[in-house]
């Protein structure tokens, strides 16, 4: 599959859950959605901007991206009710390990540093699309499915 066919592929998949979470989620969906959202146009731009390489070294921006993105999933797994977002957060886990893989080894091919770096998003995106379509029905099934773990005392 080409480069152009699979961004489009995944942004159509990106544009579909997370839409989907933004407008019929609850409020653990709507923050990884935008967490998603915000991390795919940060991203880009990062690439336009800063690193852009192709890969053929360690992409800083991306990882430093992929680190916040880590970070927001981690804490959102840590306060919601919901179990998606540990899966997310142990994908998104993955995709920086790729990056400190090329650190460590940076004759690793381009297109595999690449491919390890992006694959995780597809699962994570569906992820969230499942998750929200979950929500939606428990809520339609009269479950007042609370989003957040009550505060530690």
């Amino acid at each position: 599959m080409g480069q152009g066919v699979s961004l489009v592929l995944f942004l159509v998949l990106l544009l579909a859950c997370c839409g989907y979470a933004l407008a019929r989620g609850g409020a653990p969906e709507r923050v990884a959605g935008s967490l998603l959202i915000g991390a795919f146009a940060i991203d880009e731009l990062v690439h336009r901007l800063v690193d852009g390489r192709g890969y053929a070294t360690v992409e800083v921006g991306s990882m430093i991206v992929d680190l916040a993105l880590l970070t927001g999933l981690i804490v959102l797994s840590h306060r919601s009710t919901r179990y998606w977002p540990l899966w997310m957060a142990g994908w998104q886990l993955a995709a920086v390990i790729a990056h400190f893989a090329k650190l460590l080894e940076p004759a690793m091919q381009a297109s595999g540093y690449a491919v390890q770096a992006q694959i995780w998003g597809y699962p994570m995106v569906l992820a969230l699309g499942a998750g929200s379509v979950r929500h939606r029905l428990r809520r339609e099934a009269g479950d007042p499915d609370p989003a957040w773990k009550a505060l530690d005392s």
